[in-house]
């Protein structure tokens, strides 16, 4: 309500903005005035075609010597399996004209709208042809913290996020795009290998996946110590190894399910026993509360755990059973590197106590009537008093 310029300064300003930007697209910010996007509501997403590649998986294993040998002498790169929704970005003439998700392989959604709002997606790039891009759309472990209360994983998260129809609400969800290879627009001599593409990715202001070569002299426990290292930033599901050559990955050809010049280690969570001793709730602003298992104290990877968030009522009663009590057996283990959480329960495998943990009924805050909600597939509890202390506080 106090402007310091004109209108008409602040039009001859903004006009000659959008003149240098269409210039050097190259530099346009995401907070510049001309990437303010008006917010849409469409009714329902549209089916599309992938065009130019399909958009397939990975084969997966658990057995270290199988990637030794799927890799054999060939020059390799390996990189986090982020654990979100694939996604494609399509650019022409520099500007991004599409988005859309993995569906079957051949056909996926148009989100291109809910792209428009998505801060690490560039809407603009230096490139003048068609340029295409895949990637992880996510939502990152320190953004979810404010959402984990009504949502069981950040991928499940990601994934109905970036399918609403109205692109306001989807701002709202804190989404990030991590791209993790060029499908078209790259240059075949100089960029030969998938590394040199992460590096081009870098130039364009993408966010890009970690990863690491053999380039290095890595061997692939080094390789997979290295990665470890970055999970704490990203939610996954594993590490991918790929033939670095262009020509060697598309030269391995695919199936109908997946490309064969790549493969994901799906690492091992290490489980750790041990007995519960309560069940905690903590609220969140809505009302919802949340159970929280308190166990005795283990050590996982040089961290002492005692307590872990079991989410909602209906993964409460998968991971302990309906009828959890005192001195139950629960594995913990530290999922991905991330989260400590509970699972594998033995239930009434033995107890020190024979006493059962109740569900509550009245708000252990504010003693007000506690409803069970049903969003989905999953129930959780909900305070039904509106002037609940512990919500207010919230």
């Amino acid at each position: 309500g106090q402007p310091q310029i004109s209108d008409f300064e602040w039009d001859e300003a903004y006009l000659e903005l959008r003149e240098l930007e269409r210039m050097r697209p190259d530099l346009v910010r995401s907070d510049s005035p001309t990437q303010k996007i008006r917010y849409t509501v469409v009714n329902e997403l549209k089916k599309v075609k992938h065009e130019y590649q399909p958009m397939l998986s990975l084969d997966k294993t658990k057995d270290i010597d199988k990637i030794a040998a799927f890799l054999g002498d060939k020059e390799w790169i390996a990189m986090l399996k982020l654990d979100g929704l694939t996604c494609r970005l399509t650019y022409d003439k520099g500007k991004l004209v599409r988005a859309e998700t993995r569906g079957n392989g051949e056909v996926g959604e148009d989100i291109t709208h809910n792209a428009m709002v998505i801060p690490s997606i560039p809407k603009y790039i230096s490139y003048k042809d068609i340029f295409i891009v895949d990637g992880e759309m996510m939502c990152l472990p320190e953004d979810f913290k404010q959402f984990e209360s009504e949502y069981a994983n950040c991928r499940n998260f990601a994934a109905g996020s970036i399918r609403l129809l109205d692109n306001k609400e989807c701002a709202k969800r804190h989404l990030t795009f991590v791209a993790w290879d060029i499908i078209t627009g790259y240059d075949e001599e100089a960029d030969d290998r998938l590394n040199k593409k992460l590096t081009r990715l870098l130039e364009y202001n993408f966010l890009i996946v970690p990863f690491t070569t053999s380039f290095y002299e890595n061997s692939i426990d080094e390789a997979i110590d290295f990665l470890k290292n970055e999970t704490i930033k990203y939610p996954i599901d594993g590490i991918v190894f790929k033939y670095n050559k262009n020509n060697e990955y598309n030269e391995a050809g695919k199936t109908e399910h997946h490309f064969r010049g790549g493969l994901a280690y799906k690492f091992y969570d290490e489980m750790t026993y041990t007995t519960l001793e309560d069940i905690e709730y903590t609220i969140g602003r809505t009302g919802i509360l949340t159970p929280v298992a308190i166990f005795k104290p283990v050590d996982i990877e040089g961290a002492e755990i005692s307590r872990a968030s079991l989410h909602n009522l209906t993964i409460l009663r998968q991971t302990l059973g309906d009828t959890p009590h005192y001195g139950q057996k629960v594995g913990v283990f530290r999922a991905n590197m991330i989260n400590p959480q509970s699972g594998d329960a033995e239930k009434m495998e033995y107890y020190i106590q024979d006493l059962l943990l109740d569900i509550p009924n009245k708000c252990p805050i504010c003693g007000g009537e506690v409803i069970v909600k049903k969003d989905n597939e999953s129930e959780f509890l909900m305070c039904n008093n509106p002037q609940c202390s512990g919500k207010l506080i919230n």
